[in-house]
C-alpha cells in the first residue's frame, strides 16, 4: 500500500491525540492507495493462495458429507448425522469461505478487498504481522452514519469533543458515500503485545473507484507507558511515502488469481 501524505489529515491526527483522567487516547487517520509497495505483491499472493486452498478444501468437505438415506434413519444414526452435520457447518462458517464480511471469497475481488486491509494494518502497525487474521475477524459496517455517530460517541466517553471538520475533512479525500467500511477489533493478544494499551478501535473505508483506504483509528494507552517513535516516522524511513496523489489511470495488474494496482 502506499501511503498519502496529507496536510490537513495530519492536523486531525495531532488533535486526536490527547490525556484525560483516565488514559492517554491515541487516534488518526491515515489515507493509503491500493498501489502495491514493497513486499505487497508477496504478501497478496500468498493470501490468494490461502484463501483459495481454503476453498478447494471446503469444497471438498461439502462433497463428502454422505448423501440422504432413503431409509427410516435409527436414533442413533440420526445423532450421528446430526454432529456431522454441525461439524461440517462449523468448518465452514468458521472458515467463513462461502459467506463473508468482503463476499464469497471465491471471488477475486472479495480476496483482493480482504488483503488491501491487511497490507494497510502491516504498514500503520510494522511491528506487527497481520497475516494471519482470517476473513471473519473484520466486520462489515452498515452505513457510513452508524460509524460516524459510534466514533463520535467514543470521542464524548472519554470527555473530548469532535475536532472541527473532522468528517468534513475526511469525506474530502475518501468520498463516504462511495465506500464500503469495514471494522476490526484487535485481538487480547494484540493489545498484550502493545505496551499499556487498554482498547482499540479500528475502521477501513474503502473506496473501490478512487483505489483507496482510509484508516481510522482510535486507542487508550495507560499514563503510566510512553508512547515509541511515531508510527508515521517509520513510514518515513521506509519511504513509501508519497507526497502527491496517485494517478489511479493505471491498469491492473494480474498475479495468480488476485488483481493489483499497480
Amino acid at each position: 500500500m502506499k501511503f498519502v501524505e496529507i496536510q490537513d489529515l495530519e492536523l486531525i491526527n495531532s488533535a486526536l491525540e490527547f490525556d484525560t483522567p483516565d488514559c492517554k487516547v491515541v487516534g488518526g487517520c491515515d489515507l493509503y492507495t491500493t498501489k502495491a509497495a514493497g513486499g505487497d505483491k508477496k504478501l497478496y499472493k500468498s493470501i490468494d493462495k490461502q484463501l483459495n486452498s481454503m476453498y478447494q478444501e471446503n469444497l471438498m468437505l461439502s462433497s463428502s458429507l454422505s448423501p440422504p438415506s432413503f431409509s427410516p434413519p435409527t436414533e442413533r444414526g440420526m445423532l450421528s448425522k446430526s454432529s456431522e452435520n454441525t461439524l461440517s457447518s462449523s468448518l465452514l462458517a468458521g472458515s467463513s469461505l462461502g459467506s463473508s464480511p468482503f463476499g464469497p471469497l471465491d471471488q477475486v475481488s472479495s480476496r483482493r478487498t480482504f488483503a488491501y486491509l491487511i497490507a494497510v494494518l502491516n504498514a500503520s502497525h510494522p511491528d506487527h504481522d497481520f497475516s494471519s487474521l482470517r476473513p471473519v475477524d473484520f466486520k462489515r459496517e452498515r452505513s457510513a452514519n452508524q460509524v460516524v455517530n459510534a466514533f463520535n460517541n467514543t470521542l464524548f466517553g472519554v470527555g473530548m469533543p469532535v475536532p472541527p471538520r473532522l468528517w468534513e475533512i475526511v469525506d474530502s479525500h475518501i468520498d463516504l458515500k462511495d465506500c464500503v467500511i469495514y471494522s476490526h477489533t484487535p485481538s487480547p493478544s494484540f493489545l498484550a503485545d502493545e505496551p499499556g494499551t487498554i482498547w482499540s478501535m479500528m475502521w477501513f473505508f474503502f473506496n473501490k473507484r478512487r483505489k483507496r483506504v482510509a484508516y481510522l483509528f482510535l486507542k487508550g494507552i495507560r499514563h503510566s507507558y510512553h508512547l515509541q517513535s511515531s508510527r508515521r516516522n517509520s513510514r518515513h524511513e521506509d519511504g513509501n511515502i508519497s507526497d502527491e496523489m496517485e494517478d489511479y489511470e493505471s491498469e491492473d495488474e494480474v498475479v495468480g488469481d488476485l488483481e493489483m494496482d499497480e
